[in-house]
């Protein structure tokens, strides 16, 4: 079941390989390889061929003692009835970040800050207007500090709503009220990487793509003139038809598109299949590639894990996207008919625990093993069946395979071009019995290895020195 590499590392293109007066023994790397079946699907990872770049992987947040994460009122306390200790805050903490190796955080941003209009003059703010505290803006900034300890690296907001007063054809006011929230994550000392101009415009206004694009280049100007490095999130919008109109109209103009850091969106309302081409997204991913942009999925909830697994693939792999978000890490029971990674289980008002969807252990094949900067590389399967996507990660090689079909199937997997000298490869697979189960480690003896993987799984291998 064992093959393996070359028995030399790869030399940058371009440069000359001095003449060896001996072959390199084939021990270096490994030794030839046995027989392999005829019948093996045969899967070729090429890793000198690169494509994008990986930024991360993460959720959309809500607060431990938000009402709305458990849909529980203590109107003593105006928070959630269910009240989670601070121990298992950071159990549930640890999974996301430790185990899963999380490294992104959305959160969900509610009207409130400036409850009504601090003057007529956004170029001029009375800050005695605007209330940061809890949910409204602080209490994320310690979810964020908290999180940055255990490896996340990107967080940014997403309006949900703006405040009921602002209009929706200058979005003056609204630049002013982002820049007010942007320097409150600077002074506590946590400038926002990015910042998303609104979670999904075409829904919730809906916000014209002017409105976008004048807002885009408004907020831009004004972070640059005070300094703050934060980039522009555009659309993050509900499906990729809806942030396709606004992202061209944000790209088109020269004075926005200098401030766009990452081109987002959803997969909501228009019926997305895995593996069915979605012409817009193809659209949207040829646009990000035009101006040189990471393209993010931060928002879906998939049906159950094994369409999860396919969208991850798909987006990835088909799509380019650079970062995959789900749509909530953890969220409450009452929720039941959509599964997030995490739902915090109670009785009543009781706390009870929580419960790992297979959708974490999905996740978990990815997140875990591709740090931001792993760059994806080329790969081809002679099975439909066999869905496989492979990054380079410093001196390994990660790939993800998943078997589409209903019996297993014998693999062949074969490191080509640009593959660094391979000894050991470790696995870990999700199926319909396993959830993040270690397979047996085996050693290479030739270019690649043999595995059969099981009906409807999805199984990591981590090819290393």
């Amino acid at each position: 079941m064992l093959l393996a590499c070359s028995t030399h590392d790869p030399v940058a293109p371009g440069v000359p390989v001095p003449p060896s007066p001996v072959p390199p023994a084939p021990t270096a790397c490994m030794t030839p390889a046995g027989t392999i079946p005829s019948g093996a699907a045969r899967v070729a990872i090429t890793p000198s061929v690169r494509h994008q770049a990986i930024d991360g992987f993460g959720t959309t947040v809500r607060l431990f003692d938000d009402p709305h994460l458990t849909e529980t009122f203590d109107p003593a306390t105006q928070r959630g009835a269910v009240v989670i200790p601070a121990a298992e805050q950071q159990r549930i903490l640890a999974a996301l970040y430790t185990d899963l190796r999380l490294t992104r955080v959305r959160y969900a941003t509610d009207p409130g800050i400036e409850p009504v209009n601090d003057n007529a003059d956004p170029a001029l703010t009375d800050l005695s207007k605007f209330n940061f505290a809890w949910k409204r803006l602080d209490g994320h900034v310690d979810y964020v500090l908290a999180a940055r300890q255990l490896g996340v690296t990107t967080w940014f907001g997403s309006p949900i709503l703006l405040e009921p007063w602002m209009g929706r054809d200058d979005p003056s006011e609204y630049v002013e009220w982002a820049l007010v929230t942007i320097r409150r994550w600077r002074d506590r000392g946590a400038t926002l990487p990015y910042w998303s101009i609104l979670n999904e415009p075409g829904l919730i206004g809906p916000y014209s793509p002017a409105f976008v694009r004048d807002a885009t280049k408004m907020l831009g100007a004004r972070l640059a003139a005070e300094g703050i490095p934060t980039r522009l999130v555009v659309p993050d919008d509900l499906n990729p038809s809806r942030a396709l109109v606004r992202a061209q109209a944000v790209m088109d103009d020269p004075d926005a598109r200098r401030y766009v850091g990452a081109l987002a969106y959803h997969l909501y309302e228009t019926g997305y299949t895995p593996g069915v081409t979605q012409p817009d997204l193809v659209t949207l991913s040829a646009l990000a590639r035009q101006y040189n942009l990471p393209l993010w999925m931060t928002e879906w909830i998939a049906p159950d894990w094994f369409t999860w697994a396919a969208t991850m693939h798909d987006m990835l792999a088909n799509y380019d996207a650079s970062a995959v978000d789900y749509m909530w890490g953890f969220f409450g029971q009452w929720e039941g008919t959509a599964p997030h990674l995490i739902t915090i289980t109670y009785t009543g008002s009781t706390y009870t625990g929580f419960v790992l969807h297979k959708q974490y252990h999905v996740m978990g094949q990815w997140s875990r093993f591709l740090p931001p900067g792993s760059t994806r590389v080329q790969t081809s399967s002679s099975d439909p069946n066999v869905l496989v996507s492979a990054y380079a990660v410093g001196d390994r090689v990660v790939v993800v395979a998943i078997n589409t079909g209903g019996a297993p199937i014998s693999t062949q997997f074969l490191l080509g071009a640009g593959t660094p000298c391979i000894r050991t490869v470790t696995g870990m697979r999700t199926s319909e019995t396993l959830s993040s189960s270690l397979i047996p480690t085996a050693t290479l003896s030739g270019p690649g290895i043999l595995d059969n993987l099981p009906a409807r799984s999805v199984t990591t291998f981590t090819f290393a020195r």
